[in-house]
């Protein structure tokens, strides 16, 4: 006969431990005195692991709007009505705020000298577990966790994010279920590279982070080149080779003392970067002397940035550059650019922070704020020019969010503004997307009266193709095509050609990049709806603006 002496005891224990948003109760039904999970006590502020009528305490814990339910479902599984019962209340926690919790729980039948046990499982769902479910791998809350205590304690970190292309091309053909094996074999080999020298989390989708202590660029690159090998042929999902390409980016933390939302933006640039421009190799965004390699961004600058949307916005404001009327020359609207400031780096150039905020969620509350303050001084000009309209460039971080469509069209409401005068850019990234998507917000735009605008079009992934499968209102010609156009007979085609089938299928288009009377001239050829240029005015802030206006 097997001795279970101390076999409960040691069960009760490395269950009730093993997450941190499930707790574990038992109790005896003939003495009513229950035990709990450790965890439990100290989240919910109970008396202790061992407790006498339980139900008293618990119930002055449950909302007040759930304590029938709760009482209801009790009961049933207590008579023994049902066997198991499964459903969800309010409690408050021992800092006085409700969560929603889940309960499932049973009646344990005991014999002869074993008593009959109320057992169950409450799963607080205002704590998350720390791995994620499909992969097995740390999530996203314990990378930040991690990273943050590296910063602290000042640790030289060497980490890679690392992300899947295509990803959502693999779910649409073969389903989600054969998505998840894929992230879960790719998860398996990311964990055999790195080994004892670190540790994976996974992001988000099919985006994953390493971090391992003490290793450096050459230690990085090894790393990245054996992801990638694995990536390409060592991917094996029901007995077919799966072929993956993969992007990088890489960063590594010497005596930082910033935070790790920068870190993780970052990262997210310089694989963004990988993806788009340098087909899939590593791609660092290395702090040497507090400058990105490529001379331009400063890892504290960005610290600061970074700090200021936390703070409101502050030290962010809005330049706006005049849209003409092609043929009368006289301003119409004007596009909002963004800009920053405070008083240790002056007026920061949005060339050196622009790509990287893009690559940061922070960007749809800075987002809000710029379609918001464009919209309030949209509507100063109107009362000089009630025809008068505004252009909003939009990024990749606003328009994945579900909420973006909300927060466009209350901004609308609260400011009442009309909007057939609010036209959104979409900029190169965006339209980056998934096509499907893409369409799917601009159609809801539309359904609202707003305008959509291609910008810099005829470059990255704007075509004349996208033009005719993207019902858009307006194409701004990309600079790049405009530049010495007078002298250059392949612009002047390809020009003309974007606007005439622009005109053709009724689709406005604006010039961008106009420097002077001479050019402005030789355009007029092809007939644009709109120029846009230092010709007519360098970006000024809203006052210098008015005044622009009012001159006409």
């Amino acid at each position: 006969m097997l001795d279970l002496t101390g076999l409960q005891e040691r069960t009760f224990e490395a269950y009730s431990n093993a997450s941190e948003n499930s707790y574990l109760f038992l109790a005896n039904l003939d003495t009513n005195v229950s035990r709990w999970s450790k965890n439990a006590v100290d989240y919910f502020n109970l008396p202790g692991e061992y407790i006498l009528d339980v139900s008293t305490i618990w119930e002055e814990l449950i909302h007040p709007d759930d304590i029938d339910v709760y009482r209801e479902k009790y009961e049933a599984v207590i008579t023994g009505k049902t066997e198991w019962q499964d459903f969800e209340y309010r409690i408050r926690n021992g800092y006085g705020n409700y969560i929603v919790c889940t309960c499932n729980c049973t009646v344990l039948k005991g014999n002869g000298e074993k008593p009959d046990l109320f057992a169950g499982v409450i799963v607080n769902h205002g704590i998350r577990d720390s791995i994620d479910a499909v992969t097995g791998l740390h999530n996203n809350e314990t990378f930040m966790s991690d990273l943050t205590q590296m910063i602290m304690n000042k640790e030289h970190v060497g980490m890679l994010k690392v992300g899947i292309n295509l990803f959502s091309h693999i779910n649409e053909m073969y389903g989600y279920e054969y998505g998840n094996k894929v992230l879960k074999t790719f998860a398996d080999g990311l964990r055999k590279i790195v080994g004892a020298d670190g540790s994976v989390y996974r992001l988000d989708s099919a985006k994953f982070a390493i971090c391992m202590k003490g290793k450096d660029r050459p230690d990085l690159e090894a790393s990245y080149a054996r992801i990638q090998k694995m990536a390409e042929s060592a991917i094996v999902i029901d007995g077919i080779v799966m072929p993956l390409k993969v992007a990088g980016g890489g960063f590594v933390v010497k005596d930082y003392s910033g935070t790790a939302e920068v870190i993780k933006s970052c990262l997210s640039y310089a694989m963004n970067q990988s993806k788009r421009n340098f087909r899939g190799e590593l791609v660092f965004f290395c702090p040497v002397d507090g400058v990105g390699e490529d001379g331009k961004t400063d890892i504290k600058q960005i610290g600061e940035i970074h700090q200021s949307i936390a703070q409101g916005c502050k030290g962010f404001f809005l330049c706006y550059q005049p849209i003409v009327d092609a043929k009368t020359e006289r301003i119409v609207g004007m596009e909002a650019l963004l800009r920053w400031r405070n008083d240790k780096y002056g007026v920061v150039p949005p060339n050196k922070f622009i790509p990287w905020l893009e690559s940061d969620p922070s960007f749809f509350d800075l987002g809000n704020w710029i379609l918001r303050q464009a919209i309030a001084d949209a509507k100063r000009m109107k009362v000089i020019q009630p025809d008068f309209v505004v252009n909003v460039n939009i990024a990749v971080p606003q328009l994945e969010r579900r909420d973006f469509r909300d927060s466009v069209v209350n901004i609308l409401k609260e400011t009442e503004f009309p909007p057939e005068d609010l036209c959104l850019e979409l900029t190169e990234r965006s339209r980056n997307l998934d096509y499907q998507f893409v369409k799917q917000e601009v159609d809801f735009f539309h359904s609202k009266g707003i305008k959509i605008a291609l910008d810099d079009f005829g470059t990255g992934a704007s075509s004349l193709g996208l033009l005719k499968e993207l019902t858009v209102d307006e194409l701004k010609v990309d600079i790049s095509f405009v530049r010495n156009i007078e002298d250059t007979p392949v612009n002047q085609t390809i020009v003309q050609h974007i606007i005439g089938c622009s005109n053709d299928m009724g689709v406005t288009t604006c010039v961008e990049g106009v420097e002077n009377e001479s050019m402005s001239r030789f355009l007029r050829q092809y007939n644009s709806t709109y120029y846009q240029g230092y010709h007519y005015s360098r970006p000024v802030e809203i006052d210098e603006f008015k005044k622009l206006v009012m001159a006409q």
